[in-house]
Order: C-alpha cells, then sequence, then structure tokens
C-alpha cells in the first residue's frame, strides 16, 4: 500500500492589523526622563512613570544596573514597591558619587492588585555626573 502525504513547507496568507502607537506621554503607563545631569554628591529625579491605567497599580523597580559614578537611589524614597493611584507619578532617583558619566539602567514592574494586569519594561537613562 502507498499513499501520499500532503505536506507543505511554507504559506502566506494576507491579514489586516490596526495597530496605534502612543508618544511615551500618552501611554498607558508614562515614563519620562526628566535628568540626565546630577551634581556631584547630589540626588535627583531621573525618570518619572505616570499611572494611566485607570486603575491602581503596583510600582517595583528590579535588576539595577548602574556605570560610572551614577548609583540608584530609590523610587519615591521608597526602597521596595510604590502603589499609584490613577494619574498619580513617581520619580526614579539616582545620584553622583563622583564624575564619571554613567547610565541608569532598571526594569520597571507594573502590576495591578487583581494580577489582571502586569507590565515589564527597561529603561535606561545616559547621566552626566557633574562637579558641585
Amino acid at each position: 500500500m502507498i499513499t501520499g502525504t500532503a505536506g507543505y513547507s511554507a504559506i502566506q496568507a494576507e491579514r489586516s492589523v490596526d495597530v496605534t502607537v502612543a508618544d511615551d506621554e500618552n501611554a498607558y503607563l508614562a515614563v519620562e526622563n526628566t535628568n540626565d545631569s546630577i551634581e556631584n554628591g547630589s540626588t535627583r529625579g531621573v525618570l518619572r512613570v505616570t499611572n494611566q491605567f485607570g486603575q491602581e497599580v503596583d510600582l517595583a523597580v528590579e535588576d539595577v544596573e548602574t556605570t560610572g559614578s551614577v548609583e540608584y537611589e530609590s523610587e519615591n524614597g521608597a526602597n521596595d514597591e510604590v502603589t499609584l493611584a490613577t494619574s498619580e507619578t513617581a520619580e526614579i532617583n539616582a545620584s553622583c558619587a563622583g564624575t564619571n558619566d554613567g547610565t541608569l539602567e532598571v526594569m520597571l514592574i507594573i502590576e495591578s492588585d487583581d494580577n489582571e494586569l502586569s507590565v515589564r519594561t527597561m529603561q535606561v537613562v545616559d547621566i552626566s555626573c557633574n562637579p558641585t
């Protein structure tokens, strides 16, 4: 008995998709670079995160990496997690412990209390560390 197979190696199909891309300030999670220059020994907000989801969310910062004299400080003065109401913002803070320019790289993790919303975004900020 001999049987044939109906195998194939490729398929091409046409489909249409509508995609809308929002600017960062209009996104559900708005992330804005607020400062790229810090004086030696100073702490400043370098990223502003705004909750525009329409529900309360928790913001955590993880996987922090720095280069040069840049050091991660906190988010709104808290080291673990902050809760953001709708339209509320949080500042991601950094400092310079010298005058070597560097970067702050952080993973922002956003989650809702009901666990139906989860967002992870990596953000990198180039920072100039200036003498006082």
